[in-house]
């Protein structure tokens, strides 16, 4: 069969006045179906490391990826399709510019027959706003649980990834504000209200770790977990150029360039 491979950018509008979402699609339009792998990647922000990467769309075995975000365009396209040499069948970047897209039916078919899922840097309270309690949600969780397929994100992505997760609702918080008060009014959470990845129950992501001194602030993440879950938690820190990428059996590997950089990724329990 001859495939024909297309790049271009679509812009999708569900109404004659404002488009819910914008589409850059890049690679072969004819979906495929690969018994995609398991596996989740925890990036830290900044520029991706290669070789988390690889390791990420090599689990999809060839099938279509899909980048979901609500802020940029499509600068991981070529990047994940043509410049790390791991054959796909394409990539999609679907930009969330509002609430809407979430019940778009093409958007929610794309998500459905991706064999891996990115979730981009931006603004994590937008992602939960956007998806949340919506069919968006929904596709997430199967493609976890159900296709058992891999699923990453780096900075805001990674931060939504574990069972408990810092919302940043009213903005960030700082180390120094969350330690004079772990209950201030910056520091809204979720709690098994969201994703659901059996290998990150009990634990929180934080990210962009050692660049902006957040240590004090994960360490009252998981004493506030600790208090309203009554559970014993964790927590999963990563550098801005670190990744850390776990498959089905549990077992983590972490990616960075250390000891040429100090690249170090953080686990708490």
């Amino acid at each position: 069969m001859k495939h024909i491979f297309i790049s271009l950018s679509i812009c999708i509008s569900t109404s004659l006045y404002a488009q819910s979402y914008f589409s850059y699609f890049t690679g072969d339009t004819t979906d495929v179906n690969t018994d995609a792998d398991y596996g989740i990647c925890l990036m830290g922000g900044s520029t991706e490391d290669d070789r988390a990467m690889k390791w990420f769309l090599e689990k999809a075995n060839g099938g279509d990826i899909i980048v979901i975000r609500a802020s940029g365009s499509d600068g991981y396209n070529d990047y994940f399709f043509s410049e790390l040499d791991v054959e796909v069948n394409s990539v999609e970047t679907i930009v969330f510019n509002n609430d809407d897209a979430a019940n778009d039916s093409y958007v929610l078919q794309q998500i459905a027959n991706a064999e891996a899922i990115w979730i981009a840097g931006g603004d994590q309270s937008v992602y939960i706003n956007y998806w949340k309690n919506t069919e968006v949600e929904n596709l997430l969780n199967m493609h976890i649980n159900e296709k058992q397929a891999v699923i990453g994100g780096t900075s805001a992505g990674m931060a939504i990834l574990g069972s408990s997760y810092f919302s940043a609702n009213n903005g960030t918080v700082y180390s120094s504000e969350a330690l004079e008060d772990p209950y201030n009014t910056f520091m809204t959470f979720g709690h098994n209200d969201f994703l659901e990845i059996p290998l990150l129950n009990n634990t929180i992501t934080d990210t962009h770790f050692s660049e902006r001194d957040r240590e004090g602030r994960i360490l009252t993440f998981i004493a506030r977990m600790n208090d309203e879950l009554g559970a014993h938690s964790f927590g999963i820190a990563c550098d801005e150029y670190t990744a850390v990428c776990i498959d089905s059996s549990g077992l983590g590997a972490v990616y960075g360039e250390w000891p040429e950089y100090d690249d170090y990724a953080f686990l708490f329990k």
